[in-house]
C-alpha cells in the first residue's frame, strides 16, 4: 500500500478516503489486519488522535472492527456498512410506506433482470419449486405470503449480486412487517386474486428460465404496480366502511 502523508485540516476525512480507496482497489480485503495505530500514525504522518477519530468513524459505519488486544481488522462482511444504515433509514420511513414500496419496485426490477441473465440450474430449480408450492396452495392460498416472499427472495439470490440480495431481504422484511395483516385481509376479500397472482408469478418464472430479461422486468413491474393499486383500493374501501 502506498500511503500518502497527510498534511491537511481535513485530516480525518482524508484518512477515511485513503483506507476506503485501498479497499476499492483490493489492497485491503475482508478479514485483513491493519498495521498498529503507531505504525499507521507514522505512515500517514498524523497525530494518533486524528487517526483514532478516523478509525472510530470507520468502525461505527461497519467497515472496520477494532478488537481490543488483537488489533484493527477489515470487517468480514463490509456490506453491512451499506446495508445497516439503510435499514435504519427505511425503518424510520415506516409511516411513508409508498416511499419504501417504490424502492422495492426499483430493486425487484433490477433483480429479476439480472436473475434472467445470470441464473443457473440450481436457481431455476429453487424458483420452480416455489411456483409449484404456490399452485398446490390454490385456491385458498393459505401460505401465499410465505411463498410470495420466498419467490422474490429467490430471484434476488439468482441475481448473483450479494448487495442487491441483502437489500431485497431488508426491504421485504420491512414491507412484510407493515403489510402482513392487510395483505391477508385483502386477498381473502377478493375472489380470483390468488389465481391471478399465481399466474403472474408463473409468467415471471418462465421469463427467467427463458432468459428474457426485458420481458421479466416488464412483468415484474406490472405485477408490483397491480398489487400496489389493488391493495390501495382495498384499504380505501375499508376506510369508507368506518366513516
Amino acid at each position: 500500500m502506498e500511503i500518502k502523508p497527510i498534511k491537511s485540516r481535513r485530516t480525518k476525512e482524508i484518512i477515511l478516503d485513503q483506507i476506503k480507496q485501498f479497499m476499492l482497489e483490493g489492497q485491503l480485503n475482508s478479514g485483513d489486519k491493519l498495521p498498529t495505530e503507531m505504525e499507521l500514525s507514522n505512515m500517514f504522518q498524523v497525530s494518533r488522535t486524528s487517526l483514532r477519530e478516523a478509525l472510530s468513524a470507520l468502525s461505527l459505519t461497519g467497515i472496520l472492527e477494532i478488537r481490543h488486544g488483537e488489533g484493527i481488522f477489515i470487517k468480514q462482511s463490509p456490506s453491512n456498512a451499506i446495508i445497516e444504515p439503510l435499514s435504519f433509514i427505511m425503518l424510520m420511513e415506516k409511516n411513508q410506506l409508498q416511499n419504501i414500496l417504490e424502492v422495492r419496485k426499483a430493486l425487484e426490477m433490477e433483480a429479476v433482470d439480472l436473475a434472467s441473465q445470470r441464473r443457473n440450474d440450481e436457481d431455476i430449480e429453487a424458483i420452480g419449486k416455489i411456483v409449484e408450492k404456490m399452485e398446490k396452495d390454490l385456491p385458498e392460498a393459505k401460505n401465499s405470503i410465505q411463498h410470495d416472499l420466498a419467490f422474490h427472495l429467490a430471484i434476488a439470490k439468482a441475481s448473483k449480486n450479494p448487495l442487491l440480495d441483502r437489500l431485497m431481504n431488508t426491504v421485504q422484511d420491512i414491507v412484510g412487517q407493515t403489510l402482513h395483516v392487510t395483505r391477508a385481509l385483502w386477498m381473502s376479500g377478493n375472489s380470483g386474486t390468488t389465481q391471478r397472482l399465481f399466474e403472474e408469478h408463473k409468467f415471471i418464472y418462465i421469463s427467467i428460465v427463458n432468459q428474457e430479461s426485458q420481458l421479466a422486468r416488464s412483468l415484474m413491474y406490472s405485477h408490483l404496480v397491480k398489487v400496489e393499486q389493488e391493495r390501495k383500493k382495498y384499504e380505501e374501501n375499508q376506510k369508507k366502511l368506518y366513516v
